[in-house]
């Protein structure tokens, strides 16, 4: 058994991807030994901000050896009549170097074959390792790349230096211009002399003393034990998120940690400003309530010092930017800044933000029904959410994630009502997949209004997305539109929301434009509950933009599928949808038609199903519904054996024809069930 170590290492790497990074090439080394059939016994991954790699112990030299199946001549021209080899087989066997024994006689679709089987010994470990890990390399996905080298290679950031160690033994490609050896780089902050390395066993500590802690997960414990260790007789509990730990994870090499601070004044600011302030500095994290931080960096402890005193003197200043906005903000007042949003532009066309609130606040009443909902809180509410885009703190930059928030505490400092302060908080949530929810009903109704609204201004406007351009975010707007909906199962057609808006807006738009866009996130958004591709098909058959009823269908589905009668059930509509999928213009069904018993006791059980089925649909219970359609087959069966549907006489064709797409209309009631696939189903 032997080792392998790749190590990649290059300039800072940018934190937000460096783990993703890190973990996909993992992943394809690991794929890669797989395939090629190469033991291993364990795998670690390897990543610090200058570099990204993968250390595999006990490996083996050798591919795994493979049985394979070598077909040779027909049985017929194998053998001579007293059952001896021929010539021919012999010349098989000389020339795939088989024995007697390794021979035998297989039926295949042509006929009978002589087929050889032989063990073919592996390929060397180095040289498959060598030829493919310069192609995994070339294959590395990033959101962003640099091209420095003539040979084209892209990467986030300069290559400087590659390990690619074998046993004892370097691989010496090349890629990006970088030559692959046995030479590693330490901490800069300790030493700029390179690390020479022997075997792949010595890599950890090795780097351990030049100044980096290559294992993320070792580095991730110290960072929090640094942390614990510097706050220990400061008072103050540290505030952070495992997000944060992960982000300085990305950006430290050997993690120290001092605590500093800032002037006490600086606590009237609100908490997510200062918690903003420290966390765009990097490393920083407020020992809460105090005016105390610690900092994470990477270097040595004869650095503390001047850390404590760098971090201050920065921090203080930004800190202080944020007191001069914060109260030239509180002196102005909302109502100031609200008359400015009358001359702030929100899209070409449209309007300004004064008239996008006006609009949030008519639209409010759309959702007037919802239970427990105060309108009164969500049109003030929607009045004022924008206003905050005018203060001088929101302007500045770094303050720029502070939208909503800011305007919450502009608006609690004004004397607004506690519940308008939430909702304006609230409506910018959620911002991304697995952001926190708004926690208030008024919150969560005005993120659904603003994010509707700012779908269809897009559309209006000319900025709907196509394929990678969405600038304005809207798809992700139409996803938070629909979990909001049913994570709070509120009873909304969103469809007529739609139409509700566009009135508003009095522009031209065709709605079915808007529609498919949003059957499309509700599409994505059941998928991501894991229900299957035919499913979704089959509820949005007949979809009218009822989000909450979509999932509850696709559950109802998704249960009943796990049942032996799915399959009747399902067979039951694909045989009724059928026969009537190309038919028109049937009128009613005539009971004075009816020659056979199969056809009254089809439509005597069809007429009783749908008038059950009313009060099973205000109820929506999917399940017995499911299973009252299931009742239905044996006569749908008896139909089907006893009645020639497509008989010559026109009249009865045509009034059995009637009777099968009533049928069909019932089934459609549910969904399309004809468009479930059922196991082993030919197209």
């Amino acid at each position: 058994m032997i080792d392998f170590l790749l190590e990649i290492g290059f300039e800072e790497f940018p934190p937000a991807f460096l783990s993703k990074a890190a973990n996909e090439l993992s992943d394809k080394v690991v794929g890669l030994l797989n395939r090629e059939r190469i033991f291993h016994r364990s795998v670690r991954t390897i990543y610090t901000p200058r570099r990204i790699g993968v250390l595999v112990l006990g490996l083996t030299r050798r591919q795994k050896p493979k049985v394979v199946e070598i077909q040779g001549p027909p049985k017929r021209l194998a053998f001579d009549e007293r059952s001896q080899p021929t010539q021919m087989l012999k010349g098989f066997m000389k020339a795939n170097d088989l024995k007697r024994s390794q021979i035998a006689v297989r039926k295949v679709k042509k006929g009978e074959y002589v087929c050889g089987k032989k063990e073919v010994i592996g390929a060397n470990s180095e040289d498959i390792l060598f030829e493919e890990i310069p192609k995994i390399l070339k294959t590395l996905e990033f959101p962003r790349t640099m091209i420095w080298t003539k040979g084209g290679a892209k990467f986030p950031r300069p290559i400087r230096w590659i390990v690619a160690l074998l046993d004892r033994r370097p691989l010496k490609f090349t890629f990006a211009g970088v030559r692959a050896d046995r030479h590693s780089i330490g901490n800069q902050h300790f030493s700029f002399k390179s690390i020479r390395l022997e075997k792949p066993r010595e890599y950890i500590n090795l780097l351990r003393h030049g100044g980096v802690v290559v294992d993320p997960n070792e580095r991730r414990k110290l960072i929090v034990k640094r942390i614990k260790k510097a706050v220990e007789k400061t008072e103050g509990k540290p505030f952070y998120t495992n997000e944060m730990i992960e982000e300085i994870n990305c950006t430290t090499e050997y993690p120290e940690a001092v605590v500093a601070g800032f002037d006490e004044q600086y606590l009237d600011l609100p908490e997510e400003v200062l918690s903003t302030v420290l966390k765009n500095q990097g490393n920083l994290i407020w020992l809460k309530p105090t005016h105390r931080f610690v900092c994470v960096f990477s270097a040595k402890k004869k650095a503390l010092q001047n850390v404590r005193k760098g971090y201050t003197l920065v921090v203080g200043s930004k800190l202080y930017d944020a007191l001069f906005y914060y109260k030239n903000d509180s002196k102005q007042g909302l109502a100031r800044m609200e008359a400015q949003t009358k001359r702030m532009m929100w899209l070409k066309g449209l309007g300004s933000l004064y008239d996008k609130a006006i609009r949030l606040s008519d639209f409010a009443d759309f959702f007037k029904g919802l239970p427990e909902l105060n309108l009164d809180i969500l049109k003030r509410a929607a009045r004022l959410c924008k206003v905050d885009l005018l203060s001088e703190m929101i302007r500045e930059n770094d303050f720029t994630s502070l939208q909503g928030i800011m305007g919450g505490h502009y608006a609690k400092a004004s004397g607004e009502d506690t519940a308008v302060v939430s909702a304006i908080k609230e409506h910018y949530l959620p911002k991304f997949a697995g952001d926190k929810m708004p926690s208030t009903k008024e919150g969560v109704v005005l993120s659904i209004i603003d994010k509707i609204d700012n779908i269809v201004g897009a559309f209006l406007s000319g900025n709907r997305p196509s394929g990678s351009y969405d600038p304005l975010a809207v798809r992700r707007n139409g996803y938070a539109v629909v979990n909001l909906i049913n994570t709070n199962s509120f009873d909304i057609t969103l469809f007529n929301a739609v139409k509700a808006l566009l009135k508003l807006y009095k522009k031209d738009i065709e709605n079915k434009i808007l529609f498919e866009f949003f059957t499309e996130r509700c599409n994505r958004y059941l998928q991501d509950k894991k229900y299957r591709y035919d499913e979704i098909n089959a509820v949005f058959a007949r979809w009218k933009g009822d989000i909450v009823d979509a999932c509850m269908r696709c559950a109802a589905l998704k249960t009943m599928r796990g049942k032996a009668e799915f399959t009747k059930l399902v067979i039951g509509q694909k045989r009724v949808r059928n026969i009537v999928k190309n038919v028109k213009g049937l009128g009613k069904v005539s009971t004075e038609l009816f020659k056979r018993s199969a056809e009254r006791k089809l439509y005597k059980k069809g007429m009783e199903t749908d008038e059950q089925l009313n009060a099973l649909f205000e109820s929506r219970d999917y399940q017995q519904i499911l299973d009252l359609l299931l009742a239905m087959r044996p006569d749908i069966d008896k139909f089907f054996d006893d009645v020639l549907v497509m008989c010559e006489d026109e009249k009865l064709k045509k009034n059995r024809l009637a009777l099968v797409s009533l049928i069909n209309r019932i089934f459609l009631r549910f969904g399309d069930l004809s468009k479930i696939v059922i196991e082993g189903e030919k197209n």
